[in-house]
């Protein structure tokens, strides 16, 4: 193939790239929101970040896991982080992690439905 061509695909799976990671974006901001509004806290700055990707081994094989974080406060005072983990290219929310001050809670995502 020549140069352009190569160009031409990578610039393609470039731009799927950002289109894929901004609809996680997306999936994981409703997410983190839902989480906060249930356990009364305050989420902050209105964004999230990708954290890690990894590779996992699931009971469908092996997926990417993408973790993202955001940030909550419990009293307006303090911050704080938490974590959701999307699984697969179907990015299927997986777990979401709550750095509490009163202790880490962990929501599995995957069997809550």
């Amino acid at each position: 193939m020549s140069g352009g061509m190569w160009l031409l695909i990578g610039s393609g799976a470039a731009i799927a790239a950002w289109f894929w990671t901004i609809r996680e974006r997306e999936r994981v901001d409703l997410i983190s929101r839902e989480v906060c509004s249930d356990l009364r806290l305050q989420r902050l700055d209105e964004s999230v970040a990708l954290r890690r990707v990894s590779l996992q081994r699931t009971e469908h094989g092996i997926q990417v896991r993408r973790v993202f974080s955001f940030e909550f406060s419990t009293d307006g005072a303090d911050r704080r982080r938490g974590d959701v983990c999307l699984l697969g290219s179907a990015a299927i929310p997986a777990w979401v992690r709550i750095d509490h001050p009163d202790g880490v809670i962990f929501i599995d995502l995957e069997k809550t439905g």
